[in-house]
């Protein structure tokens, strides 16, 4: 930077990295370039599916856009627009500076308003996102409300009210209070501590693994052998351990559980569990806990539900049917089958708009089920929550509530059974594990991928 410039540049794409992993803000600023990894495919067709729905929006506008690249040329001409009444403008660049911190937007609209005069007239802006999910997330209030105090500074007009446009063209209106203002200043003040160099404490979760640093946070905690590695453990527990002098896998292995202080967000018997986890780590070997107890019947059905949360669609719903060599139960979904006599049912919403005609379709299929003698295994209790879910929303039948009554969460059980020296239980990493060694046909298949693959199918 040029002498006396501000050293820090804020901006709402911070929120994200923060809530994603907040080492990510750190390794951007303070990490070797050459260790970050690729951005997940799947962020970058969000993030390509975002743009492509806002060119479509905007079609339909008639607007002033700032297209400078350049922040300090398009923020000028942003300024000339919002003086002379401009009534809309789209890419607009506002920011300001505070305490050598620039805080820096870039809105997709900047509407006019009447009703309060501000420093350029008998009007104001408000700020508007364009955005391809259904509703107004935490990072997307907090983007509006930085863009809110921006424009105060520079209008002298706070706007209390700003507004997404949402994947369906529908204007959702936010009402920006003052718990806003404080949770997003609030933040915002943890990301400029990290920013200046105050490292965070350790912390791995399973949103980290969005981050291109993900593999640069497992490498610190193993080569420090922190207990944020422990699966199961509160990152929020960490610091009243630390207290205690548990800092590594080692330390939570030998703790005595019954002496220690209370750690919020573990109770004694989380506290017993992280010991376990602990051990094993340290072993490499699996450690019992209990004995599964499976029912055992000649149909079984696994069940998995693919959604895109950003849609706010649940597109496939697949089951893979073992113990009907005859077909009696494939006559209704796409099927496809194996020349063992097991096969796969699916049930695909080919477009969002679809899903309803999806989930009559499934309804159908499970007219076709037995009443009884089957068991619908399924990992996570996602599935459970999606079928409630869109029963309320597009009805339900005395066959789904049946059929829910044969589900199995196999992670509920994994859990009651047995502790894997791992960091994450999810059916991928310990499908994957040196214990199941199972391998996909295509190295990236999972759940992010099949998101990744539906965006591009639409």
């Amino acid at each position: 930077m040029n002498r006396g410039m501000p050293d820090l540049i804020f901006t709402p794409s911070l929120f994200f990295q923060y809530a994603t992993c907040p080492h990510w803000l750190w390794h951007e600023r303070y990490s070797d370039k050459t260790l970050k990894g690729e951005t997940p495919a799947l962020m970058e067709k969000l993030l390509e599916q975002g743009v492509l729905h806002e060119e479509e929006y905007i079609k339909g506008l008639s607007f002033v856009e700032v297209e400078e690249k350049r922040p300090m040329d398009a923020f000028a001409h942003t300024l000339r627009l919002m003086r002379e009444g401009a009534e809309l403008i789209y890419q607009g660049e506002i920011q300001y500076e505070a305490d050598g911190v620039i805080y820096r937007g870039r809105p997709d609209l900047l509407e006019k308003r009447r009703g309060e005069a501000s420093s350029f007239g008998d009007y104001y802006y408000s700020p508007c996102d364009i955005k391809s999910s259904t509703d107004i997330k935490t990072e997307q209030w907090m983007q509006l409300t930085l863009y809110a105090k921006i424009l105060e500074e520079l209008q002298g007009v706070f706007p209390h009210e700003a507004s997404i446009i949402n994947r369906d063209h529908e204007r959702i209106a936010f009402v920006i209070e003052e718990k806003h203002r404080i949770k997003t200043f609030d933040r915002a003040d943890i990301i400029l501590s990290i920013m200046k160099g105050q490292k965070p404490p350790l912390k791995l979760s399973s949103a980290c693994k969005s981050s291109p640093w993900y593999s640069q946070c497992v490498k610190e905690a193993e080569t420090a052998n922190d207990i944020a590695l422990l699966y199961r453990l509160d990152a929020r527990a960490h610091e009243v351990l630390r207290e205690c002098g548990i800092n590594t896998v080692q330390d939570a292995a030998e703790m005595n559980v019954e002496e220690l202080p209370k750690v919020p967000y573990a109770g004694i018997e989380t506290l017993h569990r992280v010991k376990l986890q602990a051990q094993s780590l340290l072993s490499g070997e699996l450690k019992w806990v209990g004995h599964p107890s499976l029912p055992e019947t000649p149909l079984n059905i696994y069940f998995d539900i693919e959604g895109d949360p950003l849609l706010d669609v649940q597109y496939l719903w697949g089951f893979w049917v073992a113990g009907d060599p005859d077909g009696v139960y494939a006559q209704i979904g796409h099927v496809r089958k194996q020349d063992d006599g097991r096969y796969f049912v699916y049930f695909l919403a080919e477009q969002p708009e679809d899903e309803r005609e999806m989930w009559k379709l499934f309804l159908r299929w499970l007219e076709v089920l037995p009443q009884e003698g089957y068991t619908v295994w399924h990992y996570n209790k996602y599935e459970r929550v999606q079928c409630d879910k869109l029963a309320e929303m597009y009805g339900e039948s005395r066959a789904l509530r049946r059929f829910m009554s044969h589900f199995v969460d196999l992670e509920l059980v994994v859990k009651d059974s047995v502790i894997f020296p791992l960091y994450f239980y999810s059916i991928k990493d310990i499908a994957k594990s040196k214990f199941l060694n199972f391998k996909w046909r295509l190295a990236k298949a999972g759940g992010a991928q099949s998101i990744f693959w539906y965006e591009e199918w639409l």
